[in-house]
């Protein structure tokens, strides 16, 4: 068996096309065949390398590895359809010579009014097959106007064609719902997406096409060249397209969808591959986060759902919580550093640092909201956040604030401060429970919630301890 992927290097590597790579990846290591790694960079004025170069930098980072690419070769290349244009040529030689293939002299004005003439009758537009049987005298005519012929693929009337998809079922398309005869190859030369991917499919002895369901119009035409070439058609399995929130097609406006945007933000490539394998079916035990090994075991085309999955932010954010959070310490480290050191919130101790990020760790969903956690630790003063800001109004935390100014400058010093304060400002307040401790921790952190004060004190330090209650006590109450 063999699969591919095919990416077009035009921009940042999607999550939906991501999606598909993973697919592939699991039937790969499901049925152990062969993973071709193609690249469609025909459309040469927004195809770039630096694109390619992301995108096969992102594959490796999900963990996904091919047998056959561009940057490895193999026995079907070359795998850049840029570099396989002398093979298309020679295919659409045939089709011309054998009559499946014709020129087609109408400009683009002509096709635009045949267009809207189907739109004011509310049918779709049909090519009418114009230029289906020109005389040569004809098409010298149109050359001499200087009219520069695209190349159409014939599509014989009464054809009834049925796709057996893997995840759709029976699909039926006929003649009239293919549109007409359509172009192959267009005036410029350049041969068009349909038609090349078909080629490139059976020359490459792909037996599986794991796609997007918006392909799924496609499969008619590159079927119908196919035949004409008395070439094989593969399998083809076409998955419903990936929905944002509103149950729209997921977009930027939905959130991140680049894969290295997640990447750069600290998502573990695990968390990605897991979130993205179990998106439109799941296991039969319902578990959500599974190693890679029992995805390939459980993994069935058939078990991925008809109807489009719905991409939760949340929820790819809360499972790699988890695999943070089962990250072995040392390996978390390495990853949190990098952006503790960006942030310029490196220190010579390392040894406290290390127990910071042991104390913080668990309140990160992400790598880069270690820089949020830690902060919390370094300067005289703090960023309050909201409501934060709101409970040091109240009367009550005035009460704690000028209690605890009084007695970091009576009973209260650095040998006593992380595990006195507090039954301290009890005595002192009658106050207890939420009432005291939440604006206590406001005034040291500037948060509500956190870790546990009796981790954060000791790693805050004495002088900067007393320095933030004089701060506050000077800001909410003097």
């Amino acid at each position: 068996m063999r699969v591919r992927f095919a990416p077009s290097p035009t921009g940042f590597f999607h999550v939906g096309n991501a999606r598909t790579a993973v697919l592939n990846y699991l039937f790969k290591k499901k049925y152990n065949a062969t993973y071709i790694l193609r690249i469609e960079d025909t459309d040469m004025e927004r195809s770039t390398k630096e694109s390619e170069e992301s995108i096969l930098n992102d594959l490796k980072w999900l963990g996904i590895q091919w047998d056959e690419g561009p940057d490895c070769g193999g026995s079907f290349g070359p795998y850049r359809q840029s570099q396989r244009f002398d093979i298309y040529r020679e295919y659409t030689e045939k089709l011309l010579s054998s009559g499946n293939a014709y020129h087609c002299y109408c400009t683009q004005e002509e096709l635009d009014a045949q267009r809207q003439k189907a739109a004011q009758e509310n049918k779709p537009f049909v090519y009418p097959g114009t230029c289906r049987n020109l005389t040569l005298e004809q098409k010298k005519a149109f050359e001499n106007q200087g009219r520069k012929p695209t190349v159409r693929f014939r599509v014989k009337d009464g054809i009834t064609l049925s796709i057996d998809d893997q995840i759709k079922g029976n699909v039926i398309f006929n003649s009239e719902n293919i549109g007409g005869d359509f172009i192959i190859v267009r005036s410029d030369g350049v041969p068009v997406y349909n038609y090349i991917v078909i080629i490139d499919d059976t020359l490459m002895n792909v037996t599986h096409v794991i796609r997007g369901e918006d392909h799924l119009p496609n499969t008619p035409k590159q079927m119908l060249i196919a035949m004409a070439l008395g070439l094989p058609v593969p399998h083809y399995a076409h998955m419903p397209l990936l929905l944002g929130p509103d149950r729209t097609k997921l977009s930027k406006r939905h959130g991140i969808t680049s894969v290295s945007v997640y990447r750069q933000q600290g998502y573990l490539p695990e968390t990605l591959f897991n979130y993205l394998a179990l998106l439109g079916w799941t296991l039969e035990s319902g578990e959500e986060i599974v190693p890679v090994e029992k995805l390939v075991g459980e993994f069935e085309l058939s078990k991925i759902g008809k109807s489009s999955a719905i991409f939760d932010f949340q929820k790819l954010k809360w499972m790699n919580s988890v695999y943070l959070r089962n990250l072995p310490f040392e390996k978390a480290f390495d990853l949190f550093y990098p952006y503790i050191e960006k942030a310029h919130l490196t220190v010579s101790d390392t040894q406290w640092l290390t127990r910071v990020i042991e104390t913080v760790r668990g309140n990160c969903e992400i790598a880069s909201d270690i820089v949020k956690e830690i902060s919390l630790f370094f300067g005289d003063t703090v960023a309050f956040e909201e409501d934060a800001q709101a409970m040091l109004s109240t009367p009550e935390a005035k009460e704690v604030i000028k209690t605890a100014y009084e007695l970091i400058h009576s009973t209260i010093n650095e040998h006593n401060y992380s595990t006195d304060t507090l039954n301290s400002l009890k005595q002192k307040t009658g106050l207890k429970g939420k009432i005291l401790f939440m604006p206590f921790r406001a005034m040291v952190t500037g948060r509500l919630h956190g870790p546990e004060l009796d981790k954060i004190l000791p790693l805050l330090g004495y002088e900067r301890f007393t320095k933030r209650i004089e701060y506050c006590y000077n800001h909410f109450v003097k």
